[in-house]
Parts: structure tokens; C-alpha cells; sequence
């Protein structure tokens, strides 16, 4: 539809990620995308999301005051996001079987 329209679409909607706008845009899936949930947590989420792609973008004025927590705040969900690491992983698999093989497990039932 959007190839024999002639006319511009938007994506809305269950988009929450920059890395997902940029798969709709670069597929030609639509020719803007419409984001309002990260926006509602952070209203500065566009800037932020392009600062941490690019790390050299000026912020405007308006933002300077508030730069160092807000880069701070951005750099602490990407963590959160990303999930434990494979050591703490690995640490949780071996205390779990460690407590499978002790025998409690069986004493609970």
C-alpha cells in the first residue's frame, strides 16, 4: 500500500527503542515513526537516545543543567536492560544446583 499510494505513512504504536525505529525506516516500512511511551518516562528520550549514538552531539541549552544525570539515567536502564552477565549467570546455575543436590528441595515437598 505504501509503495502504489504515492503518499507519506507513519508507524504508531508498541515502538519503545531507537534500534526499532531505525529497522522501520530503513526497511521502508513507513516514513515516520510516532513515539510517545519512552516520552512519557523521560521527556528528553530523543536527545538522550542520540547522544548515546553519537557522543559527540551538542545538547541545547535548556538541557545543560540537567546533562550529567540525565546521561547517567540513560547509561543505568541500558544496563538494566541488558540483563545479568554470563559470570552471574553462571554463579546462579551453580548455587541452584548446588541446592537441587543438597536435598532440600525434596524436604520442602
Amino acid at each position: 500500500m505504501r509503495q502504489e499510494g504515492g503518499r507519506g505513512h507513519h508507524a504508531v504504536g508498541a515502538i519503545s527503542e531507537a534500534d526499532h525505529v531505525n529497522s522501520i525506516i530503513a526497511a521502508s516500512r513507513a516514513d515516520l515513526c510516532a513515539i510517545a511511551h519512552p516520552h512519557l518516562a523521560n521527556p528528553a528520550w530523543t536527545l538522550t537516545e542520540a547522544t548515546s549514538r553519537l557522543p559527540g552531539q551538542p545538547w541545547p541549552h535548556q538541557y545543560q543543567s540537567a546533562k550529567s544525570r540525565m546521561e547517567a539515567t540513560s547509561s543505568a536502564r541500558r544496563r538494566k536492560r541488558a540483563g545479568p552477565g554470563l559470570a552471574q549467570v553462571a554463579a546462579q546455575k551453580k548455587s541452584a544446583k548446588a541446592w537441587w543436590l543438597s536435598g532440600e528441595a525434596s524436604m520442602r515437598w
